[in-house]
């Protein structure tokens, strides 16, 4: 259920990863870097750089998509707690001001959206399901159903999109033969039923030895200069990999500020 929530003004993102004092201990679990590339040009239209930290049961990670010349202009900040595909998620866009924010609250889950053209935050409200994916928990939910999803029928999932206040039906399953000797295998996400074959897919290529995800091509979440929905390819490769990071780099990355505009 969507409600326009006219009148209420967004308060501002929140991150809710603690402030590391400095010589606080500890690192980063994963630390790595992914380059995005227009499909046509192979241009280069942004990185972004990942930090994860699992203590215990509870994993954050901070995300900080970059201009080709460095500078931070998104961030994304996501907190997982229960299931491992459903995480909170805080994201904000510097350049047009747009963001987004996901909660999670036992069997219902709520969104928030600012366009950045005003204050108006769009607000709905949507009931979790087992097979409910939010963000970047779909990658725990590709690894973990991984069996299923090499089947040939998939599996479907309803993936959460802030920006329509709803959830979409999707089936995950694995576009190309199945080679048992590949070193990677690709999978596509598309619209159930008949709107997959008029909509834009998603394919998503992982190792098969380690389930890593290494590759990414269609619609992305991170919007052009101008706010207008971009098709990329995400590429994620071991040599893109870096050195662990302490809890004081973590958070001083998190408190960089984000650029107006990016320039190519």
């Amino acid at each position: 259920m969507r409600h326009g929530s006219r009148g209420t003004s967004w308060l501002g993102v929140a991150f809710l990863m603690a402030s590391a004092p400095a010589g606080a201990s500890g690192t980063t679990t994963s630390h790595y870097t992914g380059t995005a590339y227009a499909p046509g040009s192979g241009a280069i239209l942004y990185s972004e750089e990942h930090w994860i930290v699992d203590e215990g049961a509870s994993r954050e990670r901070l995300v900080l998509y970059r201009c080709t010349d460095g500078r931070p202009f998104a961030r994304k900040y996501l907190r997982y707690a229960n299931t491992p595909w459903l995480p909170d998620v805080d994201y904000e866009d510097g350049r047009t001001g747009y963001r987004e924010r996901v909660r999670i609250d036992g069997r219902q889950l709520s969104t928030t959206v600012v366009d950045g053209r005003s204050d108006n935050a769009d607000t709905a409200t949507l009931a979790v399901h087992p097979d409910t994916v939010v963000d970047a928990g779909f990658d725990d939910f590709v690894r973990m159903h991984w069996d299923a999803i090499s089947a040939p029928k998939g599996l479907s999932a309803r993936f959460v999109v802030p920006s329509h206040g709803d959830d979409l039906g999707l089936n995950i399953r694995t576009d190309g033969a199945d080679d048992p000797s590949a070193r990677v295998r690709r999978f596509r996400m598309a619209l159930d039923g008949w709107l997959g074959a008029i909509a834009p897919k998603v394919t998503l290529v992982y190792t098969t030895d380690t389930r890593r995800l290494v590759g990414f091509e269609g619609l992305s979440n991170v919007r052009d200069d101008d706010g207008k929905t971009q098709k990329v390819r995400i590429v994620f490769t071991p040599e893109d990999d870096r050195p662990p990071a302490s809890l004081a780099q973590v958070d001083a990355a998190r408190r960089l500020p984000l650029a107006g505009r990016c320039t190519r």
